[in-house]
């Protein structure tokens, strides 16, 4: 029995009271948003996911939505943590992998509304097996088209085109750690690359494509980055309390300028650390 199911139903979000509240905050209709959600701390939202993007595409009918597609249960299990496969079980996952597919391949582990928005007529999907990233609207195709698997949160990925398009990220119900557009910064400030591998579909056959990318989130400070964004910009973070949560919309830009500047120095102050 699912955890909501146990306890009686309290605090209703209407969905024209959610709509009115992203107006508020300042969500206008030829916006590019990065949407993270966390729909328990909405409240109970009547419909759920499938709410929530209807609304959310009334309210941006002349922009984009994007929100991330993660497949990371389809990189290579000997190099799995959470959990870790034995080395047998390793072999066995690896032989019995399915190539991605983006039309096909579902998404894991970050909630049911991108999984939703991801089957939806209009929706499009970027090719990389691990770390793709779904948009509708405007731009959409544009947003999507990515040349390269290397770095795919970098200069030629989904992120950096929706900083290019000046996006906000709209954060329903979920705090920095769930910030995706703060790879962006970690991948364009020139840090050591290493390759790691997974499956595509190539004439017909599964193949285990190698790819390059930077270590990420190697501090696990995303809510540190985030806390110190707001203390430098208090005025960029428009945010209202909610069930059991917030609901924030802020600029991509700045953020992703403050974080590039916050690693640089952080890449430095831990290399001289562990050089000493």
């Amino acid at each position: 029995m699912s955890n909501w199911t146990q306890h009686p139903v309290t605090q209703v979000m209407a969905p024209e009271r959610l709509k009115q509240i992203l107006v508020d905050l300042g969500v206008q209709p030829t916006d590019s948003l990065l949407v993270h959600t966390a729909l328990s701390h909405l409240g109970y939202l009547p419909g759920g996911e499938q709410t929530l993007v209807g609304l959310l595409k009334d309210l941006v009918a002349q922009g984009n939505i994007v929100m991330p597609a993660q497949t990371a249960d389809w990189s290579n299990p000997a190099d799995w943590e959470y959990p870790p496969a034995a080395p047998a079980a390793a072999r066995a996952i690896r032989a019995g992998m399915p190539p991605f597919d983006p039309d096909l391949t579902p998404i894991h582990n970050i909630g049911k509304t991108p999984e939703y928005f991801r089957t939806l007529p209009g929706t499009r999907r970027s090719r990389h097996p691990l770390v793709s990233m779904c948009a509708w609207g405007r731009d959409s195709a544009h947003i999507v088209e990515t040349p390269t698997y290397d770095l795919p949160f970098g200069a030629q990925g989904p992120l950096q085109k929706l900083y290019d398009l000046d996006a906000k990220i709209v954060a329903l119900g979920t705090d920095y750690e769930s910030c995706t557009a703060l790879h962006l910064a970690e991948s364009t400030i020139d840090r050591p690359t290493h390759t790691e591998i997974a499956p595509v579909l190539r004439d017909g056959q599964t193949v285990w494509v190698d790819y390059q990318d930077v270590e990420l989130e190697p501090y696990d400070d995303f809510n540190l980055v985030g806390a110190s964004f707001e203390e430098a910009h208090p005025d960029a973070v428009r945010w209202t309390a909610i069930a059991t949560g917030t609901i924030a919309v802020l600029p991509m830009r700045p953020l992703i300028d403050f974080a590039r500047d916050y690693y640089r120095k952080k890449d430095r102050l831990m290399g001289s650390l562990s050089s000493n």
